[in-house]
């Protein structure tokens, strides 16, 4: 039996940024907007919060905010959608413009990301910590062979696109209602993350699953042979 979390949160979607190492594609269009599998990255991850019974969603815009309103309101999907434009601005005020009609926890992710991560045990996993943020990393896999030297030049070992023992940052951030006054109190995101983790108050919940980046044009080429990865129909 699925354990179902209880008073889900509302979600933030980060969706400001210009794209610009996916130019010439987000000249015309928001990176959210760009296709995959012919459906716009904003469509994944709406639909996966969707299928999560999260429903109360928030769009944190700015780069062609008009081209992303048009496209939520002639998708007519099935959930409480509104729309932010904090103009050119870090990542946290546009999460501070949106928190001050917002009286529930947050899950926030990356409007630029698509991902299968199980939202329900995310939820549990952060609610059963002792924690304020809970983090989702990944896995660092890296596109190289690995080789180990030792000090006189030989070869000890090489391994063939190993994944190491570290884990990156994919967003999907669970930030409790009581930890606002601290995102308010800054004015970059990073340095918001970098003070909470050294007041050691995130939690991490390791996704193992399938994790899309969009971020090149080589990332996109490689997305729309992976999507077939992730059902979010």
């Amino acid at each position: 039996m699925i354990n179902v979390p209880q008073n889900l949160p509302e979600a933030i979607i980060l969706c400001g940024g210009k794209g610009e190492r996916l130019r010439p594609i987000t000249n015309d269009i928001p990176k959210p907007l760009v296709k995959i599998h012919n459906k716009p990255i904003l469509h994944y991850v709406i639909s996966h919060l969707m299928q999560y019974g999260i429903n109360r969603i928030h769009i944190a815009s700015g780069y062609k905010s008009e081209m992303i309103k048009k496209y939520i309101i002639s998708s007519n999907y099935d959930a409480n959608i509104e729309i932010s434009n904090s103009g050119d601005v870090d990542i946290i005020k546009r999460i501070q413009d949106i928190l001050v009609n917002v009286e529930k926890d947050i899950l926030v992710l990356y409007g630029d990301t698509i991902s299968n991560v199980n939202i329900n045990e995310l939820i549990l996993c952060h609610r059963h910590s002792s924690k304020e943020i809970t983090m989702t990393v990944w896995p660092l896999k890296i596109a190289y062979g690995l080789v180990e030297i030792v000090s006189d030049g030989t070869v000890e070992s090489f391994a063939e696109k190993p994944t190491l023992d570290k884990w990156i940052n994919i967003g999907y951030f669970y930030i409790n209602k009581n930890y606002y006054d601290l995102i308010f109190d800054n004015d970059i995101f990073q340095s918001f993350l970098q003070q909470s983790a050294s007041n050691s108050s995130i939690n991490a919940y390791k996704h193992h699953g399938v994790h899309i980046t969009v971020n090149t044009l080589s990332e996109l080429e490689e997305a729309q042979k992976n999507i077939k990865n992730i059902i979010m129909e």
